[in-house]
C-alpha cells in the first residue's frame, strides 16, 4: 500500500500489536524510530506521519507532522450491473483506485441472482476491497456503494447527470469520445453484465435519455473497460488538469 488509511483523523495513534497496519509498518515497510510514512484519514486529509513508539510487544505509535488536501473524488458515478464476485472484487478496487465518487450495482436481467447473495456482498470484504484500492492511490476518498434491485430503479436515480453514457459493443450510436462533450460537472457511465445488456435493458436506456458508446472493436474484460471508461472520461473532460502531487 502507497498510504495507511484511517477511519478518525488524530494527531497522535498507538497502534496495537494486533492491528494489521501495525505489522505492515514492522514487517513490510521495516520502519524505525524517525521513520516518516504517508497516511490518510477516509475522506479527509492526507498527512505525514512519523514513527515515535515501537515497543517491544508489536505496537507502533505514530505522530502527524503535516496535512495536506487529499486528491479530491472524480464527480463520476458507475453503474454496473452486478457482475461475478471475483470480477466485482477486482472494479471495487480499480475504481476505487481511479478515485470515483460513487459505485452503484445492478441486478441485471442477464446476470445471475446468486451473485448478490456471495460472501463478498454478506461479510465487510467488499469494503475491504475499497479500502486497498484507496491506499494503493495514494488518496482517501472511499466510493460509496449503492445496490439496485434492476435497472430502471438505478436509472431513475441518476437521470439528472448532465453525462450519461452506456458502454455497449454491439449497438453503439459511435465511440466514447464523440458521445462526450468537451467539458461537464457529473456524470454516470453505465457498465452491462458480463454477459451483456439485454435488448429490453437497451431500450429503457434509450428511453432515460442515455447514449450508448463503444472503446473500439475489442471486447474487453469488465474491470477493464472500467478502467479505460474512467481514464478516458476523466480526461476529456478534465476532472484531472488541477490536480497536484504531494508537497508534503
Amino acid at each position: 500500500m502507497n498510504l495507511i488509511l484511517f477511519e478518525q483523523a488524530f494527531d497522535r495513534i498507538q497502534l496495537s500489536k494486533d492491528d494489521p497496519r501495525a505489522a505492515h509498518l514492522r514487517k513490510v515497510l521495516r520502519v524505525e524510530l524517525g521513520t516518516l510514512v504517508f497516511v490518510g484519514f477516509v475522506n479527509g486529509l492526507r498527512a505525514r506521519a512519523k514513527v515515535v513508539a515501537l515497543e517491544a510487544d508489536g505496537s507502533v505509535a505514530l505522530e502527524v507532522v503535516g496535512t495536506e488536501p487529499a486528491p479530491a473524488a472524480l464527480p463520476l458515478t458507475l453503474l454496473v450491473g452486478l457482475p461475478r464476485p471475483h470480477t466485482a472484487k477486482r472494479i471495487l478496487f480499480e475504481a476505487a483506485s481511479l478515485g470515483v465518487q460513487t459505485l452503484a450495482f445492478f441486478e441485471a436481467e442477464r446476470g445471475e441472482p446468486s451473485y448478490a447473495r456471495s460472501s463478498l456482498w454478506q461479510t465487510d470484504e467488499w469494503r475491504e476491497r475499497l479500502r486497498l484500492g484507496t491506499e494503493q492511490s495514494f488518496g482517501t476518498h472511499v466510493p460509496e456503494v449503492v445496490m439496485y434491485p434492476d435497472l430502471q430503479t438505478a436509472l431513475s436515480q441518476l437521470y439528472d447527470r448532465p453525462v450519461r453514457v452506456a458502454l455497449d459493443n454491439y449497438e453503439a450510436a459511435g465511440a466514447l469520445a464523440a458521445m462526450l462533450p468537451q467539458s461537464a460537472g457529473s456524470g454516470v457511465l453505465a457498465f452491462g453484465p458480463e454477459r451483456g445488456w439485454s435488448p429490453n435493458e437497451r431500450d429503457t436506456l434509450r428511453r432515460n435519455g442515455w447514449a450508448l458508446a463503444h472503446l473500439g472493436p475489442q471486447v474487453l474484460r469488465a474491470e477493464t473497460a472500467v478502467v479505460a471508461t474512467v481514464a478516458a472520461v476523466a480526461s476529456q473532460l478534465g476532472y484531472w488538469k488541477d490536480q497536484t502531487a504531494t508537497s508534503l
